[in-house]
């Protein structure tokens, strides 16, 4: 059956829309599967040039400085392609318009093959972005020496705009990356500069006790055993956390501090092991801190505050090294030392009926007890500097330091809220006091001047005879040496110039007795 002229015409659209959209399903795996920028010039120039029958083509990538590169070109016979740069580059390609950019080009073809180009048997497929232009494609003539119809034209509009996003996404993808490479390299170059920190001394003092912490230290973090850091508010509980774990072979895992007093009881199983989404109404999946510590340390303040049912949960983990997000069925194993803190005695917690007594043993397997800032007063003056120094960067000013008998009410006073008072003390005065100024009694807290004010003399004063007075002062000095030197008697003895039996008798008759 012979067809009409009109059905012909209408089944030669039908396939030329066909045909077209096989060339927008191949760009579209093309552009699938490129990971860089010049591969999907040659990809969409080969395809474009199948698809249309084309006899030479050009892709031309904008460079960053403004000029153009050549970087794919098809069917010429001898292409002076350096030649042709420098005409772009000469001639201020991009700031031409696309119409400007076709007849450069055009020019080119003339010169170089010799082929009578003319307006619409030639096109310029530009690919321009939101704020850029990526570059573009010269098409020259059709071997049929058909003109590029209205219909190739809404095909070259749909190939520009695919490839175009193709080009962004690629550029996104590229300073993701580029912006990941930094952050590893920061991360890793902080990551050093820390360890180093922690490797060379972090924690300030040359006191006999606080000396021997950092021996225990040294050791405890060689072990990769669980570690159980007794001492009061403002020791430095985390920093003796942090020095442990960037001194064991964990120092390259992550080191993830927690406050057990800072998360409600009923959030504690979704803060510890995670929550998958979906769990209730826009809750979105949460990575645990035992999923965060995986591979280093989970260090755990404040632990003789948790509930009893927050302990259960703990120990069940500690026994057995894995466990289920909230809302997940998949078992998590995690490889995760941990260490705890307390300013509370847990045995007493323990008889209490407060802290739980597995828990407790499975915790205390190595322990660290750091001494009271005002055991050590000998560091005081050592951290006075430390902070004076550090707040003077930190403000941007610059004193002269701290008078002697302003450092004196700094040695005197009690420190109840230890190193932290300390160094918010030091802090205030830098912050109150002029530049170059010196730090005076009058210029510290309130509390430091009334607690010298308020320095009791001696109890032997008010004796009443000689040898209660002499009792009570020996009784003072004694107990006060036995204090510094953590009960060693035979440092004790050498310091006041006693023998170790004489000491001992003296403790007896004046029923000196240890405060811990």
């Amino acid at each position: 059956m012979k067809l009409s002229s009109t059905q012909t015409a209408s089944t030669h659209e039908l396939e030329r829309k066909v045909f077209h959209l096989q060339t927008l399903y191949e760009v579209a795996q093309a552009l699938n599967v490129c990971r860089d920028s010049a591969r999907i010039y040659r990809e969409v120039l080969s395809i474009l040039m199948g698809t249309f029958g084309v006899e030479y083509g050009l892709a031309l990538n904008s460079t960053s400085q403004n000029g153009w590169q050549v970087v794919a070109e098809r069917g010429f016979e001898n292409p002076n392609l350096s030649k042709l740069e420098s005409e772009l580059q000469n001639s201020h390609f991009s700031r031409k318009t696309a119409k400007q950019k076709k007849a450069l080009l055009q020019k080119f073809v003339k010169k170089t093959n010799a082929s009578n180009v003319t307006e619409n048997s030639s096109v310029w497929l530009e690919f321009t972005g939101h704020d850029k232009v990526f570059g573009g494609l010269f098409l020259g003539m059709k071997l049929s020496g058909e003109s590029y119809s209205e219909t190739d034209h809404e095909l070259l509009d749909a190939v520009a705009s695919h490839t175009t996003t193709a080009l962004e996404n690629l550029r996104l993808y590229e300073f993701l990356k580029q912006a990941q490479e930094r952050l590893q390299l920061e991360n890793i170059a902080l990551r050093e500069e820390v360890q180093k920190e922690y490797e060379s001394g972090r924690i300030i003092g040359q006191s006999d006790s606080i000396r021997k912490v950092l021996g225990q230290i040294k050791n405890v973090a060689k072990n990769p055993t669980n570690v159980m850091i007794y001492g009061e508010t403002g020791t430095g509980k985390e920093l003796v956390a942090k020095t442990t774990h960037y001194l064991s072979p964990r120092k390259d895992g992550p080191f993830v501090p927690v406050n057990s007093t800072a998360i409600p009881e009923n959030l504690v199983e979704s803060q510890f092991f995670g929550i998958e989404s979906g769990v209730a109404t826009g809750v979105k999946k949460h990575i645990g801190y035992f999923e965060q510590a995986d591979g280093g340390t989970l260090f755990i303040d404040e632990i003789g505050d948790m509930p009893l049912s927050s302990q259960a949960k703990i120990l069940r983990v500690l026994q057995e090294r894995s466990f289920r997000r909230v809302g997940g069925t998949k078992q998590i194993t995690v490889d995760v030392r941990v260490i705890v803190a307390t300013n509370k005695d847990l045995e007493k917690e323990i008889k209490k009926g407060r802290f739980r007594e597995d828990l407790f043993f499975r915790l205390n397997v190595l322990e660290l007890r750091l001494p009271p800032l005002r055991k050590r007063r000998e560091d005081i003056p050592l951290l006075v500097n430390h902070f004076t120094k550090k707040y003077e960067k930190k403000l941007e000013t610059e004193i002269k330091g701290f008078s002697k008998k302003a450092m004196q009410r700094l040695m005197e006073y009690d420190w109840p809220g230890n190193i932290r008072e300390l160094e918010n003390t030091v802090e205030r005065a830098i912050t109150l006091a002029g530049e170059n100024a010196i730090i005076q009694p009058e210029d510290l807290s309130y509390k430091i001047k009334e607690a010298a004010a308020n320095i009791e003399l001696p109890a032997a004063l008010s004796a009443d005879s000689l040898r209660g007075a002499v009792d009570k002062l020996e009784k003072h000095l004694i107990q006060e040496a036995l204090d510094k030197y953590n009960w060693n008697k035979s440092e004790v003895a050498r310091k006041l110039g006693l023998s170790r039996l004489g000491l001992q008798k003296k403790i007896d008759r004046l029923g000196i007795g240890s405060k811990v």
